[in-house]
């Protein structure tokens, strides 16, 4: 009997592991805007749940405490990892947002992310923004309580391992956050590049002219007629976006539990 006990709670504490070290990084979740202890309860909550349709914990024979401390490692990877892949589409609009900003010369306005929690740039901080909304409204959070809840039929309690297919798909993710914010911010990028060709003509044909002081304004004024325009194409943008991470969240994990 006490055996059994010891393995439902040992069961229940990498389930714990798994779901919270999710909720530390996955988006919305990982806001500082909602308490800690609220986190802590919902994580419990999702932990009870789910831990009735979990295959119990595997002790083997030379059980001890450093094989305890190994198994609580893999469980806090795979939740960071499964965290930090559904983000990667908000870096990549933070990013995004950055390059918007800098083009329309705001690069030295600073503005409170509550994203991120820091000061960032005001386009950047209002696409993000945007994003969590498109986020929340499409029940993204719900789909971070079923993806970790699936996550344990697909990778058991600790099975984690990275081969080479898990540390491509990594890396491919990763580095996806600068395509993404080049391919969101490409029309303002182009419409800038364009502004900045047709001033250095002005400026070499009539040098009399003081283009720095009509290019300030016309850039801010291009910048916010931009945004008006595409910001109805960015909010489908963001939703397509968000389906194709889920997806790929689900093939990162399929390919760690191979």
């Amino acid at each position: 009997m006490a055996e059994i006990l010891t393995i439902d709670f040992l069961t229940g504490i990498m389930i714990f592991l798994r779901i919270s070290a999710m909720f530390v990084f996955a988006p919305i979740y990982n806001s500082d805007n909602i308490p800690v202890l609220v986190r802590l309860a919902l994580a419990l909550i999702v932990t009870y749940i789910a831990f009735f349709s979990v295959d119990k914990i595997i002790i083997p024979q030379d059980f001890g405490f450093v094989i305890l401390i190994l198994y609580g490692i893999k469980e806090i990877l795979t939740g960071v990892i499964m965290g930090m892949t559904l983000n990667i589409v908000f870096h990549g609009v933070s990013f995004a947002g950055l390059l918007f900003g800098r083009d329309m010369g705001l690069a030295m306005t600073q503005m409170f992310d509550p994203s991120s929690n820091t000061q960032g740039n005001i386009i950047s901080t209002l696409l993000v923004l945007t994003i969590i909304v498109v986020f929340v409204l499409i029940n993204g959070h719900h789909f971070v309580v079923q993806a970790v809840t699936y996550s344990f039929k697909i990778i058991p309690i600790g099975k984690f391992q990275v081969t080479e297919s898990v540390y491509k798909l990594l890396v491919k993710y990763s580095a996806s956050i600068f395509i993404l914010a080049v391919k969101i911010a490409s029309p303002v990028i182009v419409a800038f590049f364009l502004v900045h060709l047709a001033s250095g003509i002005i400026a070499r044909v009539s040098p009399s002219f003081q283009v720095f002081f009509v290019l300030l304004p016309l850039k801010l004024m291009l910048g916010v007629l931009l945004l008006a325009l595409v910001t109805p194409l960015y909010v489908y943008l963001f939703k397509d976006l968000i389906y194709q991470y889920e997806k790929d969240l689900f093939e990162l994990v399929k390919a760690i539990g191979a």
